[in-house]
């Protein structure tokens, strides 16, 4: 009869890697490493600076909304870096309708009438009165809209023009007004708003046409 045997294998037949093959890893991935990170950083950036633009976006499209539901007489506007830096807000125009007046601390202070390449736009209230409700128990609510923030370390690019006016038929207008910075600058028939990252300079810019169309560029 056959008998069967089986070998027996000592330590030195297994196989394993060597230090050469070890290093050769480790410095795969500390390449890789130092590629992927900073591109993972960039991408997390970029995508919270399309995200602020399209919060933007949004507001830009309440304040016409609200300015063509209202059938506006002197507008909406919607300020940039109000009621601080890196923070919008837009106010309508309009007059009391408790008093037909302006009276300068919940409604705006004698908003002129809108003219082509007139460069002051009048003045808009201070905090806290752009977030004060004019008299809630009979339904007569704050002429403002929410404020919005930028997020952490996102800031408008400087531009010609403090804030866009809407009218009633819809269409958009850059004018400037008193209490904030320019940000918003023209472009042919267009307007611009760019919003930037100062840490990497990734940017996201915001094309706003005069009839209304807004397109968010990378």
């Amino acid at each position: 009869m056959r008998r069967k045997t089986h070998a027996i294998h000592g330590p030195h037949d297994i196989a394993g890697f060597t230090l050469v093959e070890l290093l050769a890893v480790v410095s795969i991935i500390a390449i890789v490493s130092t590629v992927s990170i900073p591109m993972a950083v960039n991408f997390t950036r970029q995508y919270r600076i399309m995200g602020a633009a399209q919060i933007v976006g949004a507001q830009i499209q309440q304040a016409r909304a609200h300015a063509v539901d209202l059938n506006t007489r002197h507008g909406v506007l919607l300020n940039f870096n109000y009621p601080e830096a890196e923070h919008c807000q837009f106010t309508s125009l309009d007059p009391s309708p408790m008093t037909g007046n302006w009276d300068g601390s919940i409604y705006p202070q004698n908003p002129m009438p809108f003219v082509t390449g007139q460069t002051n736009y009048g003045t808009v209230p201070v905090p806290p009165a752009n977030t004060a409700n004019p008299d809630l128990a009979n339904g007569v609510l704050s002429p403002h809209g929410p404020v919005v923030s930028l997020a952490q370390e996102i800031a408008f690019d400087p531009g010609e023009f403090e804030a866009l006016l809407f009218f009633a038929d819809g269409s958009i207008t850059a004018v400037n007004t008193a209490g904030s910075s320019g940000a918003v600058s023209a472009d042919g028939m267009d307007w611009l708003l760019t919003l930037r990252d100062p840490h990497t300079d990734l940017s996201s810019t915001i094309r706003i046409g005069q009839n209304g169309r807004i397109v968010i560029e990378p």
